[in-house]
């Protein structure tokens, strides 16, 4: 079977959408950020078999100039014939183009095969994180003193927290690497909030899909406040879904989100890197 691997067009956006939803059936949303993608560093890529799409993938460069792997889908009949494998060749081609210093992706704990196929091209696990949702929440009472922070206060607020985060801030589902560049990135484009009062801080917002739910990357100090400011952050901006992604072995905060009415997520994840 030969598979061809080129850039995705504007004609390809349906086919790309039957791909989605014939290997994710309810988890799609590849229409949404169509026009996202098409702004940022890096291809989507379709995978080709006698003129047919059956597979897609794309390759993103962050804020630090790393790769990272997403949306990477086959189609039920064409999985375990080199089609992933095929996709996983032209990230490595397009990590070396864009002069990349390591790449990662995520996968759900359980999921074998996407873990394994990682692994055939030498990523390693970095990461095992548990997701939180919070849902029909209501507007907290009281005057909060949350302001956006500057670049440089950004870090002093941050970067000693890296190993607590082990090294990642999550918005969507990407797993951003805690550097300079990446906290003063999200410090300019509004993300990162700080309580004048005591220092509290909190890193929230959305990569895309702003309207479905406010993700809680990082917060610190008095939980309570970070939480009210993120509710009226949300119902602001009409948003009712709050999501908090951590890695393991933080018992306080896991007690905390559990006590204030978050659900855990079905599944863990883990993240898989490898640096060049």
């Amino acid at each position: 079977m030969e598979i061809t691997v080129r850039s995705a067009t504007e004609d390809d956006l349906n086919d790309c959408i039957e791909v989605e939803k014939a290997a994710m059936k309810d988890y799609c949303y590849l229409k949404d950020v169509w026009d996202y993608f098409n702004t940022t560093q890096g291809e989507l890529n379709c995978a080709v078999v006698d003129d047919k799409i059956v597979g897609i993938g794309k390759f993103t460069v962050l804020y630090d100039g790393s790769g990272w792997l997403e949306t990477l889908r086959v189609m039920p009949e064409y999985q375990g014939q080199g089609v992933g494998k095929a996709i996983y060749k032209e990230y490595l081609r397009q990590a070396k183009k864009y002069n990349c210093p390591s790449m990662a992706m995520y996968t759900g704990l359980t999921n074998k095969v996407s873990a394994g196929l990682a692994e055939k091209y030498g990523l390693a696990q970095s990461g095992h994180f548990r997701g939180y949702i919070l849902q029909d929440f209501e507007s907290p009472e009281g005057a909060l003193n949350f302001k956006h922070t500057s670049c440089d206060r950004a870090l002093q607020l941050i970067m000693p927290k890296k190993d607590e985060y082990h090294g990642y801030l999550v918005f969507n589902r990407t797993f951003y690497k805690i550097n300079e560049k990446t906290v003063k990135a999200l410090a300019v484009e509004g993300k990162i909030f700080e309580d004048a009062d005591d220092g509290s801080f909190i890193v929230c917002g959305s990569r895309f899909q702003h309207n479905l739910a406010l993700h809680i990357a990082m917060m610190s100090g008095d939980y309570n406040k970070c939480l009210n400011f993120a509710k009226r952050y949300a119902i602001t901006k009409g948003i009712n879904k709050i999501t908090f992604t951590i890695p393991l072995e933080n018992p306080i905060l896991e007690q905390f989100l559990s006590d204030n009415g978050f659900s855990r997520e079905p599944a863990d994840t883990i993240t898989k890197e490898i640096v060049f």
